[in-house]
């Protein structure tokens, strides 16, 4: 095996999409805070006027907080895969890219989410969401079936635990949508569940080590 090419293809310099990454993540998570502006009609003449048209942004704020939390997550959780990564071949790639597709339509998923307290909307606000956990379990499974890829092999465990992580977040984004159905002001709240992944994949991976 030479420096340029694999078994069955050249080698994909991953400096390359994690450039593209990176970029990616910053423009979307910069995006995100463009929904949140005052309205320019609104003349607040005082501070309990300015506090109600604070409150109106309440929904909006939510989904920017939820939104910037969610590719925050995504962002360091690609970045942990990518350690194992020596060099890509296509199929890593265009899973990346899937990733960094859902990740570029989050801003439009956040700003419909906020703006449209509808089971509607939450269902698009949660399909950008699996779209986003389909890619990264994608390059996961991708990482540990082909270990030729990496500088060293991503374990079971450690695989196991990106599928829990991503399995959740899937679970919890269809869950949005049934409470939408009911409380459409306040199932963006499920998303709080996301702050128990990381101890509860933690534990089971701990048992499988």
């Amino acid at each position: 095996m030479t420096d340029t090419t694999l078994a069955n293809g050249p080698q994909l310099s991953k400096h390359r999409i994690e450039a593209l990454v990176d970029g990616i993540f910053a423009v979307a998570m910069t995006l995100l805070v463009i929904e949140l502006k005052l309205p320019e009609h609104v003349q607040a003449t005082s501070s309990a006027e300015l506090l109600h048209v604070l409150g109106e942004l309440a929904p909006t704020f939510g989904s920017w907080l939820i939104s910037f939390l969610v590719l925050a997550i995504f962002w360091v959780g690609n970045h942990r895969l990518y350690s194992y990564v020596r060099h890509l071949d296509g199929p890593l790639t265009w899973y990346t890219i899937l990733m960094l597709a859902g990740a570029s339509l989050l801003p439009f998923a956040s700003a419909v989410n906020g703006r449209f307290l509808s089971q509607l909307a939450q269902a698009v606000y949660a399909i950008v969401m699996t779209v986003m956990a389909i890619g990264s379990l994608l390059v996961a499974a991708r990482i540990y079936r082909r270990p030729e890829l990496c500088s060293h092999p991503m374990d079971k465990a450690t695989y196991v635990g990106v599928c829990i992580r991503q399995g959740i977040l899937i679970a919890v984004a269809g869950l949005t949508v049934v409470l939408a159905g009911q409380a459409p002001g306040i199932a963006n709240t499920a998303f709080l569940l996301l702050f128990l992944v990381r101890p509860l994949s933690n534990v089971l991976t701990r048992r499988l080590h």
